[in-house]
């Protein structure tokens, strides 16, 4: 029975290093074609109550509140942008409060997620875990 067990752990370490591998081409993709800036939060929704349901827990205080979703306007070689879509923005932010947005270089209007190392570091190391386990089976 040792074989299946194997054979699934390097399957599972095979598959996160492939996504892995998508995330490091994303980051290599976005990194040199987007820019930082300041935007200031302009409007402010609060999240649904869809949105904010969470699984009940046993500690009271488990249940914290998230972030909003927000319109920023933004500066950009002298010109002013308003985003077309919402973006999340942590809590207790206010209509008026700045904070970091990345946007495309050759298309300022254009909103991008910023760039993290986090996921591609958690699927690297997921994936040599699989594959250590695989082989130690």
């Amino acid at each position: 029975m040792r074989y299946p067990v194997n054979q699934l752990c390097y399957l599972g370490g095979i598959l996160l290093f492939f996504l892995a591998l998508a995330e490091l081409i994303r980051l290599l993709a976005i990194l040199p074609r987007s820019r930082k800036t300041i935007a200031t939060i302009t409007r402010i929704r609060p999240l649904s109550p869809d949105d904010l349901h969470t699984k009940a827990s046993s500690a009271p205080h488990s249940a914290k509140k998230k972030g909003d979703m927000a319109f920023v306007t933004y500066r950009v070689d002298g010109r002013n942008y308003f985003s077309k879509t919402e973006i999340p923005v942590p809590a207790g932010k206010e209509v008026g409060s700045r904070i970091p947005v990345w946007y495309a270089r050759l298309f300022p209007d254009t909103l991008l997620p910023r760039p993290s190392c986090a996921k591609l570091l958690l699927l690297t190391l997921l994936s040599l875990l699989l594959f250590l386990a695989g082989f130690l089976l």
